[in-house]
């Protein structure tokens, strides 16, 4: 129960990623609060009274419904200790020449401006009660170019330097802002990427054979970090992207000043020689 009367705000937990994560810190006793786009999420509340029980319609886009939804959460709990921003899209697949311009800015709204919607909102908060901890969904695309897929990409790495920003800016709060690499989790976007097939490029077409052949990351890692970087066991850890899958993430709790004290986990400019 390491998440044991935490209030924690799960925004887009309808995807395979959200409800995966809701349903783990449901178990690890937290007080669940979970956003939707459009379908309401699914997942079971094991020992969780009605009063533990919030969902709401949202659009993450939208800065007054983000406030709204804020407020709602700390007039019935009294504060909030975590936000998982789970809430993103692949956007438009293809050549950037061909793709349509407004469904490429709309992938950037959700990706990076949604995100900042969410953050803005729940920062006073925090402040106010001196922690909290705000976890974000970045990515592969963040980490090196994905070519047909700019939208995303772009919008991915923004987002990891905003956590980086960010967490600089509130290091004398208590307030830790950390993004996470999932891997490849059968989802919506990897339905997205088989449906546009060949307009991804070459890439697109190997990263889906490989899914295809391993049946993708389980949700379930995902939902693990997520549980530690919410917990006070990752107290001190901020501004780092951490993948789920490649990075030794269950060791960090002892090591996190040393990571602290060094670039791992960042997005850095490698030098020319």
């Amino acid at each position: 129960m390491e998440l044991a009367n935490r209030v924690c705000l799960i925004a887009g937990a309808s995807g395979a990623i959200g409800s995966a994560i809701a349903q783990r810190f449901c178990e690890e006793g937290a007080d669940v609060v979970t956003t939707y786009l459009s379908n309401p999420p699914s997942f079971r509340r094991p020992g969780i009274g009605e009063n533990r029980e919030l969902e709401f319609e949202l659009d993450v886009c939208s800065y007054e419904q983000t406030q709204i939804v804020l407020r709602k959460v700390v007039d019935k709990f009294g504060r909030i200790d975590a936000l998982v921003n789970c809430a993103g899209v692949i956007g438009p697949i293809g050549p950037t020449q061909d793709i349509d311009i407004k469904d490429w800015v709309r992938a950037v709204e959700v990706n990076l401006i949604g995100s900042f919607c969410l953050t803005h909102s729940v920062l006073p908060f925090m402040l106010a009660q001196s922690h909290g901890k705000i976890i974000h969904f970045s990515g592969g695309g963040a980490a090196y170019a994905r070519p047909f897929c700019t939208a995303y990409a772009a919008s991915k790495a923004a987002l990891v330097r905003l956590v980086e920003s960010l967490a600089a800016e509130l290091r004398q709060s208590h307030i830790e802002v950390n993004a996470i690499a999932p891997g490849p989790v059968y989802s919506r976007m990897w339905e997205e990427m088989r449906t546009a097939g060949q307009k991804g490029g070459d890439n697109n077409l190997q990263e889906l054979k490989k899914m295809e052949e391993t049946g993708g990351v389980p949700a379930d890692r995902a939902a693990d970090l997520s549980v530690f970087l919410a917990s006070e066991r990752s107290n001190g850890l901020s501004g780092r992207l951490i993948s789920a899958v490649h990075d030794d993430w269950k060791t960090l709790e002892g090591r996190i000043a040393d990571v602290m004290n060094s670039e791992r986990g960042t997005l850095r400019r490698v030098p020319f020689d």
